[in-house]
Order: C-alpha cells, then structure tokens, then sequence
C-alpha cells in the first residue's frame, strides 16, 4: 500500500514536470494557482477571507503579479453579506510541498498558494451554500484568466 502511494507521489510529479517544462518551453514562463480551503472557524481572530501564501516564491520578481492576485481575490463579489479580504501571509505562508517542488525546480514559474476561508460551507454542520459556490467558481473563471493573461503580457521574453 505504501509503496503503491509512493509510486503515485512519483508518477504525479513527474506529470507536474513534464507539464511545466512545456509551459515554460512553449511561453517562457508559467503561472500555477495552487487553491485550497481553511476552516476560519478554528481561528481565535478574525482572519481573511482569501489568503496567499508567498514565502517560498521569488517576491521582489513578483511582487505585482502577486499583489494583483490578492487585489483581484478581494474584489470577490460574495451573497449572503460575506465579506472578501484578502492578505498576503496572514494565515499560511505557502510552505507546501507542491509550491516548493515548483519553486525549486523551475525558475521561470509563479506558484500562487492561493486559500478561501470556508464561507462556501459549515464544515461542522455538513452544510454547503451552492450560491457562494456558485459566486466563486463565476468570479474565478473569469479572473484566473485575466490575471494570467497579464501575468503573460509583463513577463514574456
């Protein structure tokens, strides 16, 4: 069993690699929105709604890719009077596995560390609210776009 996830740890990777290497191959750089979730509710603070994780990416190089990013995510139009923020190492600091491999083997490639608070559920209860859902996924497909479209445009050589 162990060695069976091991080989798709490896395999994953190895698509992760061959992936990238054609991006930056094809268009000299590359842009990857690493997303994941967090439960605010385990916080004893208020925290943000988005969060991105940046300290294991070059940050002088792309300080305005990445403050674009977190410009874009706070302008998330929520229901329900949720409100969007967003802030740059507030909750995780993008210390994840994924990143670094990237960040390290890959020179001309952004990985954005990218977290939502759970407002789209209550984890606890078991309950998701298809119309946050639905205002995130909308908001992103068009977004995710622009910005690595512009990503693209301000650093293609």
């Amino acid at each position: 069993e162990k060695e069976k996830s091991l080989l798709k740890h490896e395999n994953f990777f190895k698509i992760v690699c061959a992936l990238v290497s054609k991006l930056e191959e094809k268009f000299g750089i590359c842009i990857v929105y690493d997303m994941h979730s967090y439960n605010w509710k385990r916080w004893n603070r208020e925290v943000p709604t988005w969060n991105l994780g940046t300290t294991n990416v070059d940050q002088k190089r792309f300080k305005n890719d990445i403050e674009s990013w977190r410009a874009t995510l706070e302008k998330t139009p929520f229901p329900k009077g949720i409100k969007s923020t967003s802030k740059v190492n507030d909750t995780f600091l993008g210390n994840g596995y994924f990143l670094k491999y990237i960040s390290q083997h890959f020179n001309n490639t952004l990985v954005l560390a990218t977290e939502i608070s759970k407002v789209y559920c209550d984890e606890l209860k078991y309950i998701m609210y298809p119309e946050v859902i639905e205002a995130v996924e909308t908001y992103l497909k068009t977004e995710l776009k622009k910005h690595a479209e512009a990503f693209y445009t301000s650093h293609k050589l």
